[in-house]
């Protein structure tokens, strides 16, 4: 298929590279470009590479240029300038970039530097009870009680988001919990963010968001939010969040949301007792004009004693998911797939997913509601702690480079020929299984045997 100006346009008859303003005034907000490790980042977490020239390009759009005053030294670079901002247009919107200005690299552990996204744990109150939850938040019997992870003041939490601002230079964030809504200070927060030029994200139940407080989170700046709907019916997903009457609480949470003009998308975590309706999910959040959705894999963790119960295994997902791939494209919808899966079972590279390996302090940086640094949300064991020692410190420490090179992975990975891009998937799906993948395990046994 060619690729053309016309295409990008519209259809519209426009000077080579005026099209570029304009494509940037819509979209120029959500692509940032870090001169440390010249990555490219896309949202929601999409990172490439790219040299010192589309880094000048960039930053000159960025300080509110047009690209018409940029001091190109000769019409080929113009030319060239015009084929990288077709590709980068075709890389926002998913499509394929056929301009040739995009090649590809052999990755390896250190293709970023610094995190690509991070997320702030406000709370581990939550007025749900989550049968699935990371935290156990809403069950005191089993959860994180607040004593392990303390709530923090307002101005602490300015100085952490500052911190992603200054010094892990990421580009947006995303405000977690618990449920992030029952903070009194989330819009105060989410303004101080928009002030320091991140843009934010909720993630939340959407329970508690009234069509004011919408119009209150859309005043603050709030520039996206992704709500956690378990099911396609009320029963099943009261029954998942542990609250009668939940389902409908967040339903009118993200038509409020749409009301606002805040763009929505929504999350579920698949599991043994929702696995059969998934496939029903994506024509019911199209009925709710839901255009993104996301899914993850049920995360075993010490926090949920129900684990044996709700545990979905690798081998289960990769059909299910290629369902919910092509359900959402018959409905015009965009589908994105969270979780990591060893190549041997699933490739989400090779169904078009892009790479979903661990993003433990490599991709991700990630803070509990006591300025902790968490490996993920999942894994409640911090490597230091923000409000207390220097970022580089932690993010550039032993224990952070644990995770950045994948020391935690299965020995039968780490010889595999795929273990740089795949990184063995989900180290707590390991520990809780103690098991390797089956057929890395069978390659194995039949080398030692012949």
């Amino acid at each position: 298929m060619k690729f053309t100006l016309k295409r990008l346009l519209g259809g519209c008859d426009t000077p080579p590279l005026a099209w570029i303003d304009e494509f940037w005034r819509r979209a120029g907000p959500y692509i940032f470009c870090r001169d440390l490790d010249q990555v490219l980042i896309l949202p929601p977490n999409r990172v490439y590479r790219t040299n010192e020239t589309g880094i000048r390009l960039i930053n000159f759009l960025k300080q509110g240029r047009s690209i018409l005053a940029f001091p190109f030294p000769s019409e080929a670079a113009r030319e060239d300038s015009s084929r990288f901002f077709g590709d980068l247009a075709a890389l926002y919107r998913g499509d394929i970039p056929v301009n040739g200005t995009l090649s590809s690299q052999t990755y390896d552990f250190t293709f970023t530097r610094l995190p690509v996204l991070a997320e702030l744990a406000l709370t581990y109150r939550c007025n749900n009870a989550c049968r699935f939850c990371y935290a156990g938040c809403g069950i005191e019997s089993y959860g994180r009680v607040e004593a392990s992870h303390p709530e923090k003041t307002t101005e602490a939490y300015k100085s952490i988001i500052d911190i992603f601002a200054d010094q892990a230079q990421v580009p947006f964030f995303s405000f977690t919990g618990g449920e992030p809504t029952l903070r009194k200070d989330l819009e105060l927060l989410i303004d101080h963010a928009r002030k320091r030029g991140l843009v934010t994200n909720l993630v939340s139940n959407g329970t508690l968001i009234t069509e004011e407080r919408a119009r209150s989170l859309k005043t603050a700046g709030l520039g996206s939010a992704q709500i956690s709907i378990e099911g396609p019916e009320a029963e099943l997903h009261d029954h998942l969040v542990g609250r009668r009457g939940a389902f409908a609480e967040t339903l009118r949470g993200i038509s409020a949301l749409q009301k606002a003009s805040i763009p929505t998308q929504t999350n579920t975590t698949i599991n043994r007792e929702n696995l059969t309706a998934i496939p029903d999910m994506p024509a019911f959040l199209a009925s709710l004009h839901i255009e993104r959705f996301a899914m993850n894999l049920f995360i075993p963790t010490t926090a949920s004693p129900l684990a044996d119960r709700l545990f979905v295994a690798y081998e289960e997902v990769g059909p299910l998911i290629d369902r919910l791939m092509k359900e959402a494209r018959t409905l015009g919808l965009t589908f994105f797939w969270y979780s990591p899966t060893p190549f041997c079972v699933y490739n989400p590279i090779a169904r078009g997913q892009g790479n979903k390996s661990c993003a433990a302090l490599d991709g991700l940086l990630s803070v509990a509601p006591d300025g902790s640094v968490l490996p993920c949300s999942s894994w409640d064991e911090p490597v230091g702690n923000l409000l207390t020692e220097p970022f580089r410190d932690i993010w550039f420490g032993p224990k952070s480079a644990y995770f950045k090179e994948k020391h935690f992975a299965p020995h039968e990975c780490q010889s595999c020929s795929s273990f740089v891009a795949c990184q063995g998937a989900c180290p707590l799906y390991w520990r809780y299984t103690k098991t390797c993948p089956p057929s890395l395990t069978a390659k194995v046994t039949e080398r030692s045997m012949s």
